[in-house]
């Protein structure tokens, strides 16, 4: 039954009850009742149009949105490269450091050696130059111990790139770096998509839910209650 005929169903009765001057109690509060019932439909037939509408509207700029999300997928997986490219690079030169150390030792421990030898071979004291020898020795092998340290980290940033530059839609690290979006360009398009996306997922939801007359989370309670 529509609101309209039930109350003028409630009318009827009241006005055909025995003795009747006026509209009863009960039929007053039935007529309150289809108004409800009838204002509330029209709210909801409202807020269906207004919720199809906004889903129409999005959806239409749908592939606008799609390029401006490959655009942000694109910049983040440049951030990465370039971002592993730049660890990759100070692990190398981490490792150059350490490599220049050794050989820096090891002329070092050359040239103490030859003095030694010279010094023997001249028969004076050679205690004091095979003391700084041992020395030289010793820092010699720290280098090597630091330089073996620094050369797993530096293979493995250098790996860690190579495999972001193959996932990635780059060729090389430079022309991932041609592509890198300033940070405030990269986080204000970020929310625009983030944005793009709730409102996309709300509005579906909400239009799926009228199509199955099931009473949508999004609209007003007094439209559906």
């Amino acid at each position: 039954m529509s609101a309209e005929a039930a109350k003028i169903g409630a009318v009827a009765v009241a006005a055909a009850a025995p003795g009747a001057v006026a509209v009863s109690a009960e039929a007053a509060e039935a007529v309150e009742a289809a108004e409800v019932v009838e204002a509330a439909e029209v709210v909801e037939a409202v807020d269906a149009e207004q919720a199809f509408g906004r889903l129409e509207r999005l959806y239409a700029q749908l592939p606008a949105m799609e390029e401006k999300g490959a655009a942000l997928a694109r910049a983040r997986s440049a951030a990465e490269v370039d971002g592993l490219a730049k660890a990759a690079a100070y692990r190398a030169a981490e490792l150059v450091r350490a490599e220049t150390l050794v050989a820096e030792a090891e002329a070092c421990v050359c040239e103490a050696e030859a003095a030694l030898a010279r010094s023997e071979a001249a028969g004076g004291d050679a205690a004091e130059k095979a003391a700084h020898l041992g020395d030289l020795r010793l820092a010699l092998m720290a280098a090597g111990t630091q330089r073996g340290l620094k050369v797993g980290p530096a293979q493995n940033a250098e790996q860690a790139l190579d495999r972001a530059l193959e996932a990635s839609p780059f060729d090389t690290v430079e022309e991932a770096h041609a592509a890198l979006l300033p940070a405030e360009s990269l986080a204000a398009l970020s929310a625009e998509v983030q944005a793009y996306q709730a409102d996309y997922a709300e509005a579906l939801a909400m239009c799926q839910q009228l199509e199955d007359g099931e009473e949508p989370a999004g609209l007003p309670q007094s439209a559906t209650s």
